[in-house]
């Protein structure tokens, strides 16, 4: 029979301090985690969390503070939205209005930075000029355009009058003002948007483009088969970013129609505002809060979803 050494004996001991070291140090790194997450967490819960739940909470009810109301309603609040003609028409425009603005916006800035992408003198001082329209507070665009804008006294219109002789009225008609504030929107953001895109494209190997040159291709096929497959993810990005912060914000509209005329330029942000604040209904604006959180969870999935396919294509 094999004699078994006190070394052999020893082996399984060392193998088990062997497996628990790293469950030790697993243990330590797995404290250290929750130490630091935890202050991270809990802000988000308290800043985030808390007050979405409490606004899904007070949208199934009927709290209004001039009215002295606060009864659990269901979903009493969403079946007045669908007849409410000032949801309607603001549920409908900022469909139109983020759209377009995100559209435009992406159009704009990509020709901005295929400009200051290129070589010519004060190359520097175009691309910090080109900061200014987005470096304005955007009450204040709103405020400046509607003086621009405005049909008795505004520059524009007297400008438009002197070279055509035809009187200027941008504020008077639903269309007017609906094109004015998307148009003012695009000129405040497309320059960010400039910016990122030419940061992108400076992230192109210049190796590519001579490939192209040899192979003889002309400047619009470089650009549609090297710099857009090359920025796409960025280009998506940019896109459900600026569609998230379109629908969440309701500053330029303010400061430029505050919602006129009548409601033709009203969103849902100020329609939140103005039931909430203005009329102190907060049961029913906490209802529209809702699904605009909703819009904004769908336009996030699908914007994920092209950025997933997008990097894998690449």
């Amino acid at each position: 029979m094999q004699k078994t050494s006190a070394k052999d004996k020893a082996a399984p001991a060392q193998r088990q301090v062997r497996w628990l070291a790293p469950s030790r140090l697993a243990q330590r790194r797995l404290l250290l985690f929750v130490l630091l997450v935890t202050p991270a967490f809990l802000l988000r819960l308290t800043t985030a969390a808390y007050p979405i739940t409490q606004t899904i909470f007070l949208s199934f009810t009927n709290l209004s503070i001039l009215k002295g109301t606060n009864d659990y309603v269901g979903l009493q609040n969403y079946a007045d939205m669908t007849g409410d003609y000032g949801v309607q028409q603001a549920f409908s425009f900022t469909i139109i209005y983020v759209l377009s603005s995100a559209i435009l916006q992406l159009v704009v800035g990509m020709l901005i930075a295929l400009l200051l992408n290129g070589t010519f003198r004060g190359r520097t001082f175009a691309r910090t000029i080109n900061l200014i329209p987005w470096a304005i507070p955007t009450i204040v665009a709103g405020y400046a355009f509607r003086w621009l804008l405005d049909d008795q006294f505004g520059l524009i219109p007297n400008w438009v009058n002197d070279l055509t002789g035809e009187r200027m009225v941008v504020f008077i008609t639903p269309l007017g003002a609906r094109l004015a504030v998307i148009l003012v929107h695009v000129w405040k953001d497309a320059p960010f948007m400039a910016i990122v895109f030419l940061a992108g494209m400076q992230g192109v190997p210049l190796d590519l483009y001579e490939a192209a040159k040899v192979d003889g291709a002309n400047a619009w096929r470089r650009f549609w088969s090297i710099t857009i497959p090359m920025i796409k993810p960025l280009v998506i990005t940019m896109a459900l970013f600026r569609v998230v912060w379109s629908l969440a914000s309701f500053d330029l509209v303010y400061g430029l129609t505050q919602g006129g005329p009548g409601v033709a330029t009203s969103v849902l942000a100020l329609q939140v505002f103005r039931e909430g604040i203005l009329f102190f209904k907060f049961g029913f604006a906490s209802a529209i809060s809702v699904v605009l959180l909703i819009l904004v969870g769908i336009i996030g999935v699908i914007g994920l979803r092209l950025f997933r396919r997008a990097d894998v294509t690449l």
